[in-house]
């Protein structure tokens, strides 16, 4: 998702275009992406080939979602007071302080990956946090950081000891859903407003309207499964996981115009709805094409007119 409630970046577009600069031999001898999202692995999941110099490591795997960090609240490692949102996402500021903190000609990548791993992960326990992955040229794992994004002089002398420094620390607290995050800043601003007060109210009305929005988006996703598929077979449908090592969808531009259709029928998928997506790309593994998915999406959310903003 881009800037905008109808701004997408499709994987299939973003891996073509880096096979093109690749053929063309401009643009890029060899490249490191890093990809903060929800489920930012199926960007490159069975996509990203590995003989293109292009490696890339993702702050999710492609079926779950990444994690907000510096969040607001009474946990170590929350803001101050006076802000009322998560100050940045979990994979990004493990990445971001590890680089800040090392001699990153004495760092491979494959080195602040694991540290990265092992911290956005919560230690392997996955209970506050994410898989973060890999994909395309893990030849260049090796590679030293250096090479990609310099290095600080001031740590010249600093040692890389894996494990030891404060920046692999498992912060207890001051973790939230990245799906959530607009939930907690809403709350946390209707928490600290004075009672009466019209900030108070207004913090009150965004909550509740961005949860009655949720709710319509996963009931419509719902009922167009129910209407194409019926009730039973419609949520194994939606469900769907491929296995590891297949992109979520074969057809993208069904993909589009499915999502196409929805928000033109149900309004925006919003941040949150996103995470329907896998469910809607599931509908063109399954056969469904644009009128019927059209036909559906109208009878759903006609049914939900709420659903419009």
């Amino acid at each position: 998702g881009m800037p905008g409630d109808e701004e997408y970046l499709y994987a299939n577009d973003l891996v073509r275009t880096l096979e093109k600069k690749h053929a063309g031999g401009a643009g890029y001898k060899s490249l490191v992406f890093y990809l903060e999202a929800c489920e930012s692995g199926s960007i490159f999941e069975g996509l990203l080939p590995g003989n293109i110099g292009v490696y890339a490591t993702t702050a999710a795997n492609a079926e779950e979602s990444s994690w907000g960090t510096y969040c607001p609240g009474d946990d170590e490692g929350a803001p101050p007071p006076e802000y009322d949102t998560c100050l940045g996402d979990l994979y990004s500021v493990a990445w971001m302080e590890d680089s800040d903190a090392h001699n990153l000609n004495a760092e491979s990548l494959k080195q602040q990956y694991e540290r990265v791993r092992d911290r956005t992960s919560a230690a392997g326990t996955y209970s506050l946090g994410s898989h973060v992955m890999q994909y395309g040229d893990l030849d260049l794992n090796d590679q030293s950081l250096f090479l990609y994004i310099g290095t600080n002089p001031a740590n010249d002398n600093a040692s890389f000891v894996q494990g030891s420094s404060s920046t692999s620390r498992q912060l207890p607290g001051g973790r939230v859903n990245q799906r959530d995050a607009d939930l907690v800043h809403f709350w946390h601003k209707y928490r600290r407003s004075a009672e009466g007060s019209a900030k108070k109210g207004e913090a009150r009305r965004r909550l509740v309207e961005t949860m009655a929005r949720r709710s319509r988006v996963d009931s419509s996703v719902e009922l167009i499964g129910g209407l194409l598929f019926g009730s039973e077979q419609g949520a194994k449908v939606l469900g769907a996981v491929r296995p590891a090592g297949q992109p979520v969808v074969d057809d993208w531009d069904c993909l589009k115009s499915v999502v196409r259709r929805f928000q033109e029928r149900c309004g925006p998928l919003t941040q949150y709805g996103m995470k329907h997506m896998r469910s809607l790309a599931n509908l063109c593994n399954a056969g469904v094409r644009e009128e019927a998915m059209d036909k559906a999406a109208a009878q759903a959310c006609a049914a939900n007119p709420s659903s419009l903003f």
